[in-house]
């Protein structure tokens, strides 16, 4: 397993203790931690493993997992590229500290989520609200009524919830054609991201290149 649970719920907490709302004492927060901690890490652990080992959650536990891990990724994702870039040459960093090869964490973390994004950017102009993750391999989620209801991860599989089973007919549709045209893109950069810096201006052409291309369909059909 890429990264542990703990060392996911220590990203994660920073940003959770600044989006306390107004009268939330510290420490109050803090005592909730204390108290859930435990919790908390078998949560990120189910996240983790559900894609390292399975290639994606399965049930409706797995995706409970996801939805911890969606609010800072989507903060981040909402940021300005070279804040996104900086951020994930920090995960390239750390994870070859682990001892990984440095071209295969170059694919697998790097250009892994630099294509995420792209998708993501292709899927909401059909309506979906995408958001690339970044705090395990990296995947794409998609979130309905503000719960994750499907998670595309890095090996192509996509899991739905089991509660939404047969309502999201338009997605497999809308992810394909999403992934298709990010090969299809990224073919026409001309930019092998084997390195750092052709790694960032991979990202950056693609990103822009995403951003202005017309909406792959129709708003989807979303089933509640």
């Amino acid at each position: 397993m890429i990264g542990t649970p703990e060392a996911a719920l220590e990203r994660v907490l920073p940003r959770w203790r600044a989006s306390l709302p107004a009268g939330a004492s510290q420490a109050d927060a803090e005592a909730f931690l204390a108290r859930h901690r435990a919790e908390l890490l078998g949560l990120l652990t189910r996240a983790l493993t559900a894609l390292d080992g399975r290639g994606g959650p399965r049930t409706a536990e797995d995706f409970a997992a996801f939805d911890l891990l969606v609010p800072p990724n989507r903060r981040r994702d909402e940021g300005p590229d070279d804040a996104v870039l900086a951020r994930l040459r920090r995960r390239i960093d750390t994870v070859l500290s682990e001892g990984y090869a440095e071209l295969g964490v170059l694919q697998n973390q790097g250009r892994e989520y630099v294509d995420a994004r792209a998708e993501a950017i292709l899927v909401r102009k059909s309506g979906w609200d995408a958001v690339p993750l970044l705090s395990m391999l990296p995947a794409l989620a998609i979130v309905l009524d503000g719960s994750v209801a499907a998670v595309r991860a890095a090996n192509g599989t996509l899991g739905i919830h089991p509660a939404r089973t047969g309502t999201l007919n338009h997605l497999h549709a809308d992810i394909f054609r999403a992934e298709t045209r990010v090969v299809e893109l990224a073919d026409e950069i001309e930019v092998s991201p084997n390195t750092r810096d052709r790694l960032a201006r991979y990202a950056t052409l693609l990103w822009a290149r995403a951003r202005a291309e017309h909406p792959l369909s129709m708003e989807a059909t979303r089933t509640s």
